[in-house]
């Protein structure tokens, strides 16, 4: 059975773009986190240990945002991707990350990359 973890919509605040004031005043980004892990203990005895704590996954990431300072949401992905791949040791992370309102003249849409990684 293929499970995973989905985390939807996580709001981080972070200084990424191409323009000056982006990096310097920061945006608004949504994220959101698929996580393959081995549930199956968690599943049978619902022990909370051998599961994801996705708070403090979400912790973790609201403060990682308000220390990255970068040009692209491809850079941030990827410190997205390490940051949790440190911490969880997942067999499988894949992101969707938003650029919510990118500064583009003209464009009311977002931008998002989408990214996964796997532990081999």
């Amino acid at each position: 059975m293929d499970t995973y973890l989905k985390i939807k919509d996580i709001k981080l605040w972070a200084r990424v773009g191409v323009l000056e004031e982006e990096r310097e005043l920061g945006q608004l980004f949504s994220l959101d986190v698929f996580l393959w892990a081995d549930f199956e203990n968690c599943t049978q005895n619902d022990d909370i240990k051998s599961t994801v704590d996705y708070s403090q996954l979400v912790e973790i990431l609201k403060y990682q945002s308000k220390k990255i300072c970068c040009y692209t949401i491809e850079k941030y992905s990827n410190e997205i991707i390490k940051m949790i791949n440190k911490e969880f040791h997942l067999s499988r992370i894949k992101i969707r990350l938003t650029k919510c309102k990118p500064p583009i003249i003209g464009f009311d849409g977002e931008v998002s990359i989408v990214r996964v990684f796997e532990n081999n």
